[in-house]
């Protein structure tokens, strides 16, 4: 395991589901960047993070399907954040391993940023004429920039 993967566990191990009450207003999100646009993965659906992969391709998938990772015995599919959105694909790019009920799926984005919480207050719905249903909601972040929320369960079955 990589150092980074093994930092990012950690700190998603950090992550104390006993929140308080100021706490409990937030929701802690995991940052991954694909195309130059920020999207948060709610950090208590992701498992791990891997760097160092080998995606193996398989026939008659969706085209952002970009095939299956083998992560430690357990087969799962491999979402291309950049396809999915209608972008072209990139080389060179991270897997995050997310929970979404009870099955994993890897999605490709082209880097991990951070973890940031995000109080509930601030997200704001998208615009009704989105087509892309996988965003949820929107909110600008302190530093600066847009964070787009992204909804995992609507990028697996939706």
């Amino acid at each position: 395991m990589s150092e980074k993967t093994m930092a990012v566990n950690e700190s998603l191990e950090a992550v104390n589901p006993e929140n308080t009450a100021a706490e409990a207003q937030t929701t802690k999100y995991m940052i991954g960047i694909s195309d130059g646009l920020r999207y948060g993965i709610d950090a208590a659906q992701v498992e791990t993070i891997l760097t160092d992969h080998t995606i193996t391709h398989m026939p008659c998938v969706p085209e952002y399907v970009r095939g299956i990772v083998n992560l430690r015995g357990q087969i799962m599919p491999v979402i291309d954040l950049r396809l999915r959105l209608g972008k072209p694909p990139k080389d060179g790019c991270i897997i995050m391993v997310v929970n979404v009920g009870s099955e994993s799926v890897s999605i490709l984005v082209d880097s991990v940023e951070k973890m940031v919480a995000v109080p509930h207050s601030i997200i704001l719905p998208m615009p009704t004429q989105n087509h892309q249903k996988i965003i949820s909601g929107m909110c600008s972040l302190p530093e600066g920039g847009t964070l787009l929320i992204l909804d995992c369960e609507l990028l697996l079955h939706g």
